[in-house]
């Protein structure tokens, strides 16, 4: 990506705006250009700034962040949003997924985890707290597909063994030593993995692995 990336804020707390607009303009290449409180106000700042990315908050006036994500995602479908709230329960998660959103984070997650984000997502990837990565494995693994696992094994053992560490919420850079590995050749697993099951994020590809319960072999 050519310039930097920019952003939009979407936060009813004027604090937490500020603060994360401080943190975020301090590095080279992010630029917060927007900001609003609550959901109504984001779409007219969308048509006029074009952000790469847009933080959302999930609960605020007016309109909540769920509602927003959806509606932006139909209306720009080539602005990524990513989630950054303060709750934790599932039911949250997985209505921002639903909507669209490429990232949930919480507002605990260091700074450096939402620059990753922030990057990540720009490129077309996607990001779920890591605390909440596993929350979510284990609601999904308690989920009976109604089609048959064995029509569905395209992955290696390899590849089934990233994206068992995918799932957790582990990095390229994390996963590598782990599995003995270098990073490239975790981004070439990464990369097949999204082929064989033909989506282009980790969210998604998390998602369609456990809808085809992949995961629970993945040793």
């Amino acid at each position: 990506m050519s310039g930097p990336i920019r952003v939009v804020l979407v936060d009813d707390h004027d604090l937490v705006r500020r603060g994360i607009k401080t943190l975020l303009e301090a590095e080279g290449d992010v630029e917060v250009v927007g900001e609003c409180s609550n959901g109504n106000e984001v779409f007219g700042l969308i048509e006029d700034t074009l952000p790469d990315v847009v933080l959302m908050d999930v609960v605020m006036p007016s309109m909540d962040g769920i509602e927003a994500t959806r509606l932006l995602r139909q209306t720009w479908p080539g602005t990524s949003v990513v989630v950054l709230s303060s709750h934790e329960e599932q039911r949250y998660l997985f209505e921002a997924l639903k909507a669209g959103a490429s990232g949930y984070l919480l507002k605990t997650a260091p700074l450096e985890d939402v620059l990753d984000t922030i990057r990540l997502v720009a490129e077309g990837g996607g990001v779920l707290d890591p605390s909440l990565a596993m929350k979510m494995l284990e609601q999904f693994k308690s989920y009976q597909s109604t089609e048959s696992s064995e029509a569905y094994q395209p992955l290696t053992r390899r590849e089934r063994q990233v994206l068992e560490l995918m799932s957790e919420g582990l990095p390229d850079k994390a996963i590598a030593p782990q599995l003995g590995i270098s990073v490239r050749t975790v981004g070439a697993h990464v990369s097949n993995i999204y082929a064989k099951l033909h989506v282009n994020n980790r969210v998604s590809a998390i998602q369609e692995a456990l809808r085809r319960r992949l995961l629970n072999h993945a040793t």
